[in-house]
C-alpha cells in the first residue's frame, strides 16, 4: 500500500512540474510571438524611410530565422509536455512509447516529458 501511495504522490509531483513547465513555455511562446510581431511592425516602418544596406538585410534574415527556430523548439517541447500530461491521465505515463518498458526514474526526474527509455532513444538518435 505504501508503494501505491508513493507512486500517486510522485505522479502528482510530476504532474505539477509538467503543468508549471507548460505554463512557462506558453508564456515564453506568447512573449516571443509578441516580440516578432512588434519587431516586424517596426522594421516595416523603418524600411519605408531608409534604404537598407545588404548587411542589415542579412542580419534581419538571421534574426528572423533564429526567432523561428526558437519558436519551433518551444512548440516541440510544449507538445512533449502536453503528451506527458495526457499519459498521466491515461495511466500510461513512464512507459516507453517504442518498447513499452518502464522508463528509468532518474531519466523521468531529469526529463519528465521523456517518451522513450534510454535504449530506444539511443536507437532513434542512431547511437
Amino acid at each position: 500500500m505504501a508503494d501505491t501511495n508513493e507512486q500517486a504522490l510522485n505522479l502528482r509531483l510530476i504532474k505539477k512540474k509538467l503543468l508549471q513547465e507548460k505554463e512557462r513555455l506558453e508564456k515564453e511562446l506568447h512573449e516571443l510571438l509578441e516580440r516578432i510581431a512588434t519587431g516586424e511592425h517596426e522594421r516595416v516602418a523603418e524600411m519605408s524611410t531608409f534604404d537598407d544596406h545588404p548587411a542589415d538585410m542579412a542580419n534581419e534574415t538571421f534574426e528572423r530565422e533564429k526567432e523561428m527556430a526558437i519558436e519551433g523548439n518551444i512548440e516541440d517541447l510544449l507538445s512533449k509536455v502536453s503528451a506527458a500530461l495526457e499519459k498521466i491521465t491515461e495511466g500510461s505515463y513512464g512507459l516507453c512509447d517504442a518498447c513499452g518498458t518502464e522508463i528509468n526514474r532518474s531519466r523521468l526526474d531529469a526529463l519528465p516529458w521523456a517518451a522513450f527509455c534510454r535504449d530506444c532513444q539511443d536507437k532513434i538518435e542512431g547511437r
